[in-house]
């Protein structure tokens, strides 16, 4: 039996393929993998030749395959220098591409003269059936980028040239595939960061986590996440965030560094 909302200490493709022995589904796989950019974290995992970097992604991606539900969703973030190749990896898999999406940040920096500086990073989002998925559009909407829209109905015809009357919705505008937040450099996020060389920021994953987990009847979340890298634990912070505020999420990290682990252990301990 496993435990929910707690992190496993352990090789993720170990643990994954005993839990697909084991019967256990996810409604979303949400998880930032080593880039293959010759980060430490604390074993050689960030530094494979491609290669090898493809075919362990291959493995590890059909075993996320094989753990989602029937209508469950798999968001991998990954980088540009690589993403296609993981794509491509993605539909001869079975999966059904959705979406390309983008997180967009200003607040980085460069350290080449060479090369544009970075802005951005890919997550793709695949789902296990071609047919339903779970995307909370209404949870995830975007201020207006002009309050003038708001002042005044749009008129336009429908397919028939009918005349009808749009009128836009006050929580704001659909988001699109752009996510804009930034990353957690500076002072204005020393509280949130930790040791960890990739940490995404809370902001970021927990409006993922708000589009793409099922709710219940009373429009509470009440999905299982599972996070094969769940680095300092950033995945679980969110959804007890969540949690706190009466939804039910269910979630499992996997993590091979202790170090982290105890990390993500003690940002989990400060929410109290």
């Amino acid at each position: 039996m496993y435990e929910y909302n707690r992190t496993y200490i352990g090789d993720c493709d170990l643990v994954m393929e005993k839990m697909i022995n084991d019967g256990l589904k996810f409604d979303l796989i949400l998880t930032d993998p080593p880039y293959n950019l010759n980060k430490d974290f604390g074993n050689k995992s960030d530094s494979l030749d491609k290669e090898e970097f493809l075919l362990i992604n291959e493995e590890r991606i059909k075993k996320c395959r094989n753990l989602l539900d029937s209508n469950g969703s798999l968001i991998w973030f990954g980088i540009h220098n690589y993403i296609g190749y993981l794509q491509v990896i993605m539909y001869e898999l079975g999966l059904y591409y959705r979406a390309m999406n983008i997180w967009h940040y200003e607040n980085g920096f460069s350290r080449s003269k060479k090369v544009p500086a970075t802005q951005y990073e890919p997550f793709l989002w695949f789902s296990k059936s071609n047919k339903k998925w779970t995307y909370n559009a209404d949870d995830v909407r975007v201020p207006y980028k002009s309050t003038e829209r708001l002042k005044s109905p749009v008129y336009y015809k429908d397919k028939n040239g009918n005349k009808k009357v749009w009128k836009p919705n006050p929580n704001g505008a659909l988001r699109g595939d752009v996510w804009k937040y930034p990353t957690l450099a500076g002072k204005a996020f020393e509280k949130e960061r930790t040791s960890h060389p990739t940490q995404k920021p809370e902001s970021l994953i927990t409006e993922i986590i708000k589009a793409f987990c099922p709710k219940n009847k009373e429009g509470k979340y009440e999905g299982t996440i599972l996070d094969p890298f769940h680095g300092s634990g950033t995945v679980g912070v969110c959804c007890e965030n969540l949690n706190k505020e009466g939804h039910l999420i269910k979630w499992i990290g996997i993590e091979l560094e202790e170090t982290w682990v105890n990390i993500g252990n003690k940002r989990l301990i400060d929410l109290d």
